[in-house]
């Protein structure tokens, strides 16, 4: 071979290898969950996608809903499928990160030919490529992302494809004030919150909440660097206020370090959170601690019905374990509606739509109820499907009534 010739291959498989590792991380799961091995599958099959972190700071969302989804993908086939016709999950791994999430979402639409997707954890990612999925007729059911905009953002449309299956963070503070104001009939609470979009979010939420509904305002609030992670000083606030509880606005991590901070400096007061402190990497950091007057806001727990309680044993029977309850609920759920659809409507992904908007008979695990969505609300949790969770003897997530 000539020279000019061994160069020219030579730069051809560098090139092919550079473009084959920066392809989308992809799982193809078969009709049982299980990871595919390349086979062709035996049946005619559909593409149902999944677009969500399974690394980065979200992945146990990912891996919970990615186990509530397979779950009813492998129901849905053993049921028949759609005449004859099974589902097929293709899984992309959007790292967590915006670009990388538009990068597969696309992928899905225009290479996959999915007639659904499920996804993703983050809002920031959801908000990055929601046009897509509008603009391709294909609907999407949010099993994670709580940002309020994500469901709103196409609701003066005629056809909204995009629906959620998760608190959304201003019920979330609805729950925790309606608790706390109405219930408890407490006056004097206080408000720790991140300096980043999660927890300046939520503070916006609880100050209009609070003086709107309540003609009220937080007594202290107190923001910290969720990088430093030093909450010691917001709680010593807390303590100088002699607050009566404190709404916490927060991801695991931080959600760890103010129950040490607790803990250190001796607040009495109980914790309220949003869903994100019952991540169970808050156990895993903490321990005990979480049993110690920490409360947060559920849309599915283990005890919550005889209908979770089975879910909870499926998922045990499968997987050996639970690693993230409700998020593996809330996917299934996602998952559910769905195939559910394509049931009664068969694959025309606008009439999966269509169904997805006008069920009247629903059964799923969480709260959610048999007429989930109407054409003007998307969201599947109002304030009275969400409730307080807490952790029990056995640390367990549990309702708190």
């Amino acid at each position: 071979m000539k020279k000019s010739g061994v160069i020219f291959l030579v730069g051809f498989l560098v090139l092919f290898t550079i473009l084959v590792g920066c392809s989308p991380k992809i799982q193809e799961t078969n009709s049982t969950g299980e990871s595919d091995s390349g086979d062709s599958p035996s049946k005619e099959t559909f593409n149902v996608g999944l677009a969500i972190s399974m690394t980065g700071g979200t992945a146990l969302f990912g891996e919970g809903v990615k186990r509530g989804v397979e779950l009813a993908v492998k129901e849905f086939n053993d049921d028949g499928g759609f005449e004859g016709q099974h589902a097929n999950l293709v899984l992309y791994d959007d790292e967590a990160k915006p670009e990388k999430s538009v990068e597969i979402v696309q992928k899905l639409i225009n290479q996959d030919n999915i007639v659904a997707l499920v996804g993703p954890a983050n809002s920031g990612n959801a908000m990055a490529h929601i046009p897509f999925t509008q603009e391709a007729k294909i609907p999407e059911v949010v099993p994670v992302a709580t940002g309020t905009q994500i469901t709103q953002e196409y609701k003066g449309k005629d056809k909204n494809y995009i629906f959620r299956v998760a608190p959304l963070d201003g019920v979330q503070v609805s729950a925790i004030l309606k608790e706390l104001i109405d219930k408890q009939g407490l006056t004097k609470l206080g408000v720790i919150h991140d300096t980043e979009g999660y927890g300046q979010g939520g503070r916006e939420d609880i100050v209009k909440q609070m003086k709107e509904t309540y003609n009220m305002e937080p007594t202290v609030i107190s923001a910290f660097d969720p990088k430093e992670l030093n909450l010691e000083p917001s709680i010593r606030e807390m303590n100088n206020a002699g607050v009566e509880a404190v709404i916490f606005y927060g991801l695991a991590p931080q959600s760890a370090k103010l129950l040490e901070a607790r803990f250190n400096e001796g607040l009495d007061a109980p914790i309220y959170a949003t869903w994100a402190t019952g991540d169970p990497t808050v156990l895993k950091l903490v321990g005990d601690l979480v049993k110690d007057d920490l409360f947060f806001v559920q849309s599915y727990t283990i005890d919550q019905n005889e209908v979770a309680k089975k879910f909870h044993e499926k998922v045990m029977a499968t997987y050996g374990e639970d690693v993230f309850p409700i998020a593996t609920a809330q996917g299934y759920d996602s998952a559910k509606l769905i195939l559910d659809a394509i049931k009664k409507v068969g694959l025309d992904s606008e009439k999966i739509r269509d169904q997805i908007e006008s069920f009247t008979d629903f059964e799923g695990v969480t709260a959610i109820k048999s007429t989930p969505f109407t054409k003007d609300n998307h969201e599947a949790f109002g304030i009275d499907e969400v409730f307080i969770g807490t952790y029990n003897d056995d640390l367990q997530i549990v309702s708190a009534d």
